[in-house]
């Protein structure tokens, strides 16, 4: 293996450790057995463990997302902020074809750090959801102005944080092999219920929804951009 081959090597073998027991109870030599290397050679890719968990939370953060660049590309509207919410939670509950990390690995990773000190989940949040904060106020804002989106006493922002940390909450507590709460629909459905209730947390109107909110057409949208 080339430098970085190997490189990518660690990180790939890396990744479950760090899943499923967190940044401090992982050691050098249970990463260096994963990966089939000496720890001699794992420190000489990565002189400590802090720059191997540096080079894993860079690693979540790759792969192409065509479904969110073609969101970037529409105008703020109702429409678009539906969208994004869709996207939002069907990224989060069914995960995306086209991302590098495992949808489990994804969240385990989340949540190990979240226990920690938040570094990852900082990190990845700042990377794939906050750098696009802004837009999707633009999209609230152009619809309160056009009556779809009705007063709230929550800040826009907060409202959209919301929405992010139901969709995480659920795909959370889907980790385990036997969920700890079990919906009693498919995870199809599970997305659209989610999305529905986003959609009235948000402030959307019955009327709004009616008129925007097509689960089919969301969800042939996103599945043909992958």
């Amino acid at each position: 293996m080339s430098s970085e081959q190997r490189k990518a090597a660690i990180v790939k073998a890396a990744l479950p450790l760090f899943a499923r027991q967190g940044f401090a109870r992982t050691t050098t030599k249970q990463l260096a057995d994963a990966a089939h290397v000496s720890e001699a050679l794992l420190y000489k890719h990565f002189p400590s463990k802090d720059s191997l968990y540096g080079a894993i939370q860079s690693y979540g953060c790759q792969g192409c997302d065509p479904g969110l660049r073609k969101l970037i590309a529409l105008e703020p509207s109702t429409s678009t902020l539906v969208h994004i919410i869709y996207y939002v939670v069907r990224a989060n509950i069914i995960g995306r074809s086209c991302q590098t990390m495992n949808p489990e690995v994804r969240h385990r990773m989340i949540l190990n750090s979240c226990l920690e000190d938040g570094a990852f989940t900082r990190f990845l949040f700042k990377n794939r959801f906050s750098e696009n904060m802004e837009r999707i106020v633009q999209c609230m804002k152009v619809s309160a102005e056009s009556g779809d989106l009705v007063p709230s006493p929550v800040s826009r922002e907060n409202r959209l944080l919301f929405v992010h940390h139901l969709a995480t909450m659920i795909a959370t507590i889907q980790l385990p092999s036997e969920p700890v709460v079990d919906y009693g629909i498919p995870r199809d459905s599970l997305v659209e219920h989610a999305v529905w209730f986003a959609l009235r947390g948000l402030g959307l109107s019955d009327a709004a929804i009616a008129r925007h909110f097509r689960p089919k057409e969301l969800a042939a949208f996103f599945v043909e951009e992958e």
